[in-house]
């Protein structure tokens, strides 16, 4: 069953409104065009990214999102994730999957204007999202990893990332010290700043837009640029926007 099929079913059962069944195809809708319209302006089909690397041991909490706000902090002195706002935790193995709820009490998306789920993270657990219209902030967590196929993506001293997004923006900035990392935008603009202890290589690359990259040092071969030992590596790809790297 589709995630549209499933909102009607909900409908249908009386679980939602008339006004709540059609915000939320609205919102996938709009998730849905603004893949498309990437794919059709890009020229070619971009699928999920391979999952790359990531830190051993770490735990995750899964969070999809049909449209809506989420916020996650990393809470040093927490055993076991805590989630503030309507939402059903599901333990699948060692990890935790979240599904936010409606007023109604169904778990088909956040509605963008009637909350926002918040995430506080223990030490060694990392987020993986699937928003199809989404604004999500990460702040101090180990790593974040997913999707995002329409909205914008805010990072506070993240220290680990896998990334993909559609279209929309992402700024903010990282913490890098080990391990291979990843950010590909298809459209949209990407700002992002290297906080001091980072240790990274960086691969740009922009398809179309403007570059600019400043307080690196250039490799021999001018292949990518690098801060400290180079420790980390990061790729950062653009296909339609500006890319714009610091380091403090």
């Amino acid at each position: 069953m589709s995630e549209q099929e499933r909102i009607q079913a909900l409908l249908l059962a009386g679980k939602i409104t008339q006004q709540e069944a059609e915000l939320l195809l609205s919102a996938l809708e709009e998730g849905d065009t603004a893949a498309q319209q990437a794919q059709a302006t890009l020229g070619e089909q971009y699928a999920a990214p391979a999952t790359g690397w990531q830190p051993e041991g770490l735990r995750w909490v899964r969070v999809r999102l049909t449209a809506g706000q989420l916020e996650a902090r990393l809470d040093p002195s927490l055993q076991m994730p805590v989630v503030e706002g309507p939402a059903e935790v599901r333990p699948v193995g060692a990890d935790l999957e979240v599904w936010p709820e409606m007023a109604g009490g169904s778990f088909f998306g956040l509605l963008g204007r009637m909350g926002s789920l918040e995430l506080r993270l223990p030490s060694g657990w990392g987020l993986e999202i699937d928003g199809k219209a989404a604004q999500v902030e990460a702040e101090s967590i180990a790593f974040l990893k997913g999707r995002v196929a329409a909205g914008n993506v805010e990072l506070v001293a993240v220290e680990g990332l896998d990334l993909e997004v559609t279209a929309g923006n992402i700024d903010g900035s990282l913490l890098l010290r080990e391990g291979q990392h990843r950010l590909r935008a298809s459209m949209g603009n990407v700002e992002l700043e290297m906080l001091p202890g980072s240790s990274v290589q960086l691969h740009p690359s922009v398809s179309l837009g403007n570059q600019e990259i400043r307080g690196f040092d250039r490799s021999v071969n001018g292949a990518h640029r690098q801060l400290g030992e180079g420790r980390a590596s990061l790729e950062v790809s653009v296909r339609m926007g500006n890319l714009e790297v610091k380091a403090r």
